[in-house]
């Protein structure tokens, strides 16, 4: 469980940092656009490879892995070259018309030799920098570092996705119910792209997929929550001059102290979401600019498959913010001056058209993939976040940020916040950028409906966005909480501004004014960090470093699982429990293949055998019909699906759930079952059927923690092995009404083996050899004992 304990985390974080940017920066490069695009756009490009790549290598037969995909990277970078040449050539002429009357420092805009790039760029290192750096050192003190299991819901699935990946090479999301619904293998789209990058990641790092998801957790949204930001706020200003750098920088930095994306996100588990979240600013920013520079919608598109693949209901941030922007300003403000009605209603058309064109190209691509996962819309739609709050109260908590654990981060006084966001407002509305508070406002509205739900219709086409979202006002508020601070950082920008008199144009003034700017940014800043620091230290440790308190899945479980799989058959055929215990993270932590990979209960066929061994594991060698020899349907089941163990690791996850007594309590009496290791309440039993006295024996000796009880032998339970079968077949045995002792089995000589055991005959009469119960008469009809044994869950 410790691969990484003599590893610094700090070194695992940087690979993940080029993991996740350098093969997008790559595309992004070659497709044309400038160095600090090209690294802004990055992750959203890498991860459309990732995610892209897991769909069509299925498609194909193919396995997913470095190699495969390293294949499907040279063949992007030379769409993205040809992409470039295209438009390299078809606008040389005009190009070089420019250049060769512009000033030298003017050539190269948007480049390196642009110093325009350099505040924002720092901003948001140093905003990424603050995320892993607290979250390094939150990592360092947990007991297993980055192989700590984390104990949140979501989390169980998203590293079994992750190992899923890394041992099939299946990362497509429209086969997730091969993995998810064992029985059946009834068809699941699960979006797939995080999970495809942190296999990526895990096969570079040498990481186990525990260790790649927890690294992965942290580190994707932790670089580009900062840029998302940083670039909504560019976007605010929408010039490219001190205001606008200082204001992205700022806002990259104070990302860091917001409790309601980052940090409670990552509490609740929902890090793809997160992710995806992180990422919707860089998207938006790009599509902004394909309008007047066509030549990014390569990178643009690119961007919004990558988002759409991590998790696909991040979309709709980009969307709406988009086309509130055509509305309030693309449509007064095109992206190239004209003079008479036609060329301006044609340049007008121009722009709608490559902004609807690149995310209409992009939307299908996804197409099969999307459509394949439409019917799970209407499961992530029918959760509801409601609160017992009036109308007041609702708007109350989302312009506080009062949503789900933000208690946990203390009584954080957020006037300074408001009146920043208030400066930036203003400073949006005065550069006529109106949809930045529109979406704001529509934002806000969107989750006080999920709150309090507004009468229709206006409720009704709320909902229908934040239904996407699971209705959850602490998914929802994430981007209200980015523009907030993203406005903020504009505040703090036009405050600097206006004290340097960055107004006014004699360029002596402007030049001073410009590094006095550029000073009181950083002194700024560097106030700025360590109240951030302080803010969140007590809130960023409960959201971190609190899922990992071993509630439902410790040192005890691990060493069940590490016992487990060193037993006979642990790997050659599958293991039932009951999925609400979390005994599934014995698949994500060393494979063992558990039919359950999530605290809820798959899909599976009704009647079927899940669903039998479920609610009547416990009958497991109970007979039928009164006869112990004769197998049930629960027998059945067990062969049908190939199980050898059963495990039980309670608490179950909610409060509110009951015990499922038919795979917990009740398993320690199944006559079909043994007990072959316990450890306080980890306990394994092994199905007799399908192992031999001998390996039954070595298993009980090998180590249980916990004394296990007596197996009562032949002599206790007045049983003679040597006995004919006529004799034996009519013995009672003491474990219950309908318990008898089978017939025995022979060897060719005529000598007895231990019932089951076909290899070890036996040539005394073993009194003292424990006596494993297995029924091998086939049952002939009648109603089964699972019809009328009682319910589990009736207490």
């Amino acid at each position: 469980m410790d691969q990484l304990a003599d590893v610094n985390i700090a070194h695992a974080a940087l690979i993940a940092v080029a993991v996740f940017m350098v093969p997008g920066f790559v595309i992004n490069l070659l497709s044309g656009i400038r160095v600090p695009w090209a690294v802004a756009a990055a992750t959203p490009t890498t991860f459309a490879l990732f995610g892209f790549s897991g769909w069509l290598l299925s498609q194909l037969g193919i396995r997913y892995d470095v190699g495969t995909v390293s294949v499907v990277w040279a063949i992007a970078c030379l769409i993205a070259l040809a992409w470039s040449l295209a438009f390299y050539f078809a606008g040389r002429r005009r190009r070089e018309a420019v250049l060769h009357k512009a000033p030298w420092w003017k050539r190269y805009g948007g480049g390196l030799a642009d110093p325009n790039w350099i505040l924002p760029a720092a901003g948001a290192i140093t905003g990424s920098f603050l995320f892993l750096q607290r979250c390094i050192s939150l990592f360092d003190d947990l007991p297993h570092r980055l192989a700590d299991i984390p104990q949140g819901w979501d989390v169980q699935w998203h590293a079994s996705e992750v190992r899923w990946v890394m041992d099939s090479g299946i990362a497509d999301p429209t086969r997730m119910g091969e993995l998810r619904n064992y029985e059946g293998q009834a068809q699941m789209y699960y979006p797939s792209g995080w999970h495809a990058g942190a296999g990526i990641l895990g096969e570079i790092a040498h990481l186990t997929p525990i260790e790649a998801t927890n690294l992965t957790g942290f580190v994707l949204p932790g670089i580009v929550l900062p840029l998302s930001v940083g670039l909504i706020a560019w976007r605010i200003v929408n010039r490219r001059g001190m205001l606008a750098q200082i204001g992205a920088g700022l806002s990259a930095v104070l990302i860091f102290c917001a409790p309601t994306v980052f940090w409670i996100g990552s509490y609740v588990g929902a890090w793809p979401y997160v992710a995806a979240m992180c990422m919707t600013g860089i998207v938006l920013a790009l599509f902004m600019s394909i309008a007047a520079v066509p030549r990014r919608a390569l990178a643009a598109g690119l961007g919004f498959m990558g988002l759409a693949m991590v998790h696909p209901s991040a979309v709709t941030v980009p969307v709406m913010a988009l086309a509130l922007w055509w509305l309030t300003r693309l449509i007064w403000a095109p992206s190239r001056k004209t003079s008479g009605f036609t060329a301006g209603a044609l340049v007008r058309l121009k722009d709608l058209a490559v902004l609807a064109l690149t995310g209409g190209i992009a939307t299908a691509i996804l197409l099969p993939q999307l459509l394949s996962g439409s019917a799970s819309t209407e499961e992530v739609s029918s959760f509801t976040d409601l609160g017992d709050v009036s109308r007041a109260e609702s708007w109350g908590e989302v312009f506080t940020m009062a949503t789900r654990h933000h208690e946990e981060f203390g009584d954080i006084n957020w006037t300074w916040l408001f009146v920043l966001a208030g400066i930036g407002a203003a400073t949006a509305l005065w550069r006529l950028n109106l949809w930045a508070p529109l979406t704001f406002g529509l934002s806000a509205w969107i989750t006080a409906n999920s709150i309090v739900p507004f009468a229709d219709p206006w409720g009704g086409l709320l909902e229908f966005v934040g239904a996407l979202h699971y209705n959850s006002a602490h998914r929802l508020i994430m981007p209200v909480t980015m523009f907030l601070f993203a406005a903020a950082g504009v505040g703090i920008a036009t405050v600097i501004r206006l004290v340097t008199v960055g107004f006014l144009t004699q360029p002596i003034v402007r030049r001073i004014s410009w590094g006095v700017s550029a000073v009181l940014a950083v002194a700024v800043a560097v106030i700025a960090i360590p109240a951030e620091q302080s803010l969140v230290e007590d809130g960023s440790d409960f959201a971190v470093a609190s899922v990992h308190d071993g509630r439902m899945t410790n040192d005890s479980d691990t060493k069940a699982f590490d016992w487990l799989a060193k037993q006979p058959k642990a790997y050659e055929g599958t293991i039932m429990g009951d999925p609400a215990d979390g005994h599934g993270w014995m698949y994500a932590y060393n494979g063992l293949p558990s039919i359950e990979r999530h605290y809820l209960m798959s899909t599976n066929p009704v009647p079927g055998s899940v669903n039998t061994l479920y609610w009547h594991g416990n009958l497991a060698g109970a007979g039928n019909h009164g006869e112990s020899h004769t197998r049930n349907s629960v027998d059945e089941a067990i062969d049908d699906l190939k199980v050898n163990y059963f495990v039980t690791s309670l608490p179950n996850f909610w409060a509110f759930q009951k015990e499922d007594r038919a795979l917990a309590e009740w398993l320690y009496t199944s006559p079909g079952l043994t007990l072959v290791y316990k450890d306080g309440p980890v306990a394994i039993f092994a199905v007799n059927s399908h192992f031999t006295d001998e390996q039954l024996d070595r298993m009980r000796g090998s180590g249980s923690p916990d004394p296990l009880p007596h197996q009562a032998t032949y002599g206790e339970l007045g049983v003679n092995l040597l006995a004919t079968e006529d004799m034996l077949s009519d013995a009672t045995v003491d474990r219950g009404d309908t318990s008898q002792a089978p017939a025995v089995a022979h060897d060719a000589d005529g000598n007895p083996y231990l019932y089951g055991d076909t290899t070890t005959p036996r040539d005394e009469d073993p009194s003292d050899v424990p006596y494993y119960h297995r029924p091998t008469l086939k049952d002939e009809g009648g109603v089964d004992i699972t019809q009328v044994a009682p319910d589990p869950f009736d207490y």
